[in-house]
């Protein structure tokens, strides 16, 4: 965090910000020049009592910015948030860095541990060779033998070979993010003794409140709506305060009245500038627009990465328990398959097989608790929490109070998907004999005059459930303006309504969902029937298409002051539809679209 150079460019960029803000403030104080003129003016009278204007002259002008439209101000402030966007990406870059980090050290020691299975793995099978080859030359035992256990050895070279080459990988890893080879002790993170929040909610509601990504779009909403206050001052009059002080005149400008001192008021009033003032409001605030896109962006993106490394913890810690239990299992029996082989109970297959399925539930172990690990570390880093967890922090940094724009402005709902739970219970009950599924495992079945029935029939059959469920994610694609997953609910031989082609259809569909703006469809009054390998769903469409303006909401004479972004239905269908379906390639695609 202090020498990694990604991490040092984020932090110059934070001072660089600061350095911008406090350059702004400057106009708030007054500004002091010396000017010199040298001028060579034609004379159109005498020169009576010495009094016309001098050809050199110095002047002290001193000038203080009284008011302009509040632009230095909301300026400021602007600058201001800036400064915090570049703090918190600074935040975020740290957390993405360390997790990074951290990535490395755990897949260090990873591949040390497979690297040394690998070994192991090597050692046992070059003796398993040396010892059949022996067997073999003496007469006692089958070529064939010596050829498979030559297979299994060159299995276990490469397997070895790929182990070197991952370790040398992830050293050069780690060597980029540390700056230094690591040592050859390295203690086994116990970052998962932090444990976490109860469920995915929780944990999401945690990253929503203070995810560096999220509060970093906060922040650039406050200073794009700075920004547009900054632009609309130039609708005020500027005023200015000016006192000028003669430091010296040539002897021919003695009783010249511009030897005199001045103290002046000056006002400035832009009354037209060929619209460029109101197009650079409207382009600010087209940024205030783009701003609050990428609050929600930060929004789902955080929701994807908190749900999905949450999940991860759960699945690995049950999964951690069972490759343990398979671990044990394999090694004993291994270990009894040795015994009887000795005794020719075993054949050098049941062996082979054996200390290869010790070798992957060893590897499989291993990764599962370094997967779960970095799982842990993953969650922390989309929570911000990752450097407090492991009680790293950088020095030099200030600590900003939370402001309240920082909830107000945080239009997130933590709501993640349900995890998924198996009823294993409900698993066993529901499935086949095991007699049903390998006759030769049941008992003696007498032959059957009937013939058995083609199992494809039983598969083409329609389901009501299965047609509902394809109709609602027919309409969640579309929802999502996923094109390509949409255009896979539809068959090879679907033929739109004329007068469209196929082509022309697909690039109209197209259009529509690359449209700018949010798609909502509603369902209703969803009716399935089914007759043999076809079907037929029948609903009425509510279709509508939102589209988002910057609007002015309170009634000042600040043009753009308070202003929101407001929905706007662009277009809206309501409309009875018909959906014919049949099976292909053992999915439901729809064959017919017709509107009622």
């Amino acid at each position: 965090m202090t020498s990694n150079p990604e991490v040092q460019a984020r932090y110059h960029k934070f001072l660089e910000a600061g350095y911008e803000q406090e350059a702004v403030r400057g106009g708030f104080l007054p500004e002091a020049n010396i000017v010199s003129t040298y001028r060579k003016q034609e004379e159109l009278v005498r020169n009576n009592g010495n009094t016309q204007i001098p050809r050199m002259n110095n002047e002290f002008v001193l000038r203080q910015m009284i008011f302009d439209g509040f632009a230095t101000s909301s300026e400021v402030k602007r600058l201001g948030h800036a400064s915090r966007v570049r703090y918190f990406e600074l935040q975020s870059t740290m957390q993405t860095t360390t997790l990074e980090f951290m990535r490395a050290y755990v897949d260090t020691l990873r591949y040390r541990e497979l690297l040394q299975y690998a070994k192991d793995n090597y050692v046992i099978h070059k003796q398993m060779f040396d010892r059949i080859q022996e067997r073999v030359n003496a007469g006692v035992a089958r070529k064939v033998d010596l050829e498979q256990a030559s297979g299994r050895l060159a299995l276990a070279e490469a397997n070895l070979l790929t182990e070197t080459t991952n370790m040398h990988d992830v050293t050069a890893r780690l060597q980029r993010l540390y700056g230094e080879l690591p040592p050859e002790t390295l203690e086994v993170p116990t970052i998962s003794n932090a444990g976490v929040e109860p469920s995915s909610e929780e944990a999401l509601k945690v990253a929503y409140r203070q995810n560096p990504d999220l509060l970093s779009t906060i922040e650039d909403i406050q200073a794009k709506k700075n920004e547009i206050k900054t632009n609309e001052s130039r609708y005020y009059p500027r005023l200015d305060l000016q006192a000028r002080k003669n430091l010296g005149t040539s002897s021919d400008g003695r009783f010249s009245n511009s030897a005199a001192d001045a103290l002046e008021l000056t006002m400035n009033f832009n009354l037209f500038n060929g619209f460029s003032d109101k197009n650079a409001i409207n382009t600010a605030a087209q940024k205030l627009n783009g701003a609050q896109d990428m609050r929600d962006k930060a929004c789902v993106d955080t929701r994807q990465l908190v749900t999905i490394a949450y999940n991860d913890i759960k699945q690995l810690t049950e999964q951690r328990t069972y490759r343990a239990q398979h671990k044990t299992s394999i090694e004993n029996a291994r270990e009894a398959y040795r015994k009887q082989y000795d005794i020719g109970q075993r054949t050098l297959l049941d062996l082979l097989d054996a200390e290869n399925e010790y070798f992957q539930a060893k590897r499989s172990l291993t990764n599962t608790e370094y997967d779960l690990q970095l799982a842990y570390a993953r969650t922390y880093a989309s929570q911000g929490e990752l450097l407090n967890k492991i009680g790293a922090r950088r020095g030099n940094l200030p600590e900003y109070a939370r402001e309240e724009y920082l909830d107000n402005e945080n239009l997130c709902h933590a709501v993640a998907p349900v995890q998924i739970q198996i009823d294993k219970a409900a698993l066993v009950a529901d499935a086949k004999p095991l007699a049903n599924i390998y006759p030769s495992m049941g008992k003696p079945v007498a032959p059957v005059a009937t013939p058995a029935i083609a199992p494809v029939a039983t598969a083409q059959a329609c389901n009501v459930q299965a047609i509902t469920d394809r109709v609602n994610d027919w309409a969640s694609a579309w929802r999502q303006k996923d094109g390509d997953r949409y255009m896979r609910f539809y068959a090879d031989k679907f033929a739109p309504e004329p007068p469209l082609d196929r082509a022309a259809w697909e690039k109209q569909r197209r259009q529509r969902l690359s449209t700018n703006g949010k798609i909502g469809l509603k369902i209703e009054d969803l009716q399935v029937s089914c007759d043999g390998d076809t079907g037929k769903a029948t609903f009425k469409q509510v279709y509508t298409l939102t589209t988002f303006k910057i609007k002015k909401v309170a009634d000042t004479s600040c043009e753009v002051c308070n202003m929101q972004r407001i929905p706007t239905i662009a277009y809206q269908d309501n409309v009875n539809k018909e959906l014919q379906f049949q099976n292909e390639s053992s999915d439901w695609k729809i064959t017919r679209e017709l509107v009622k």
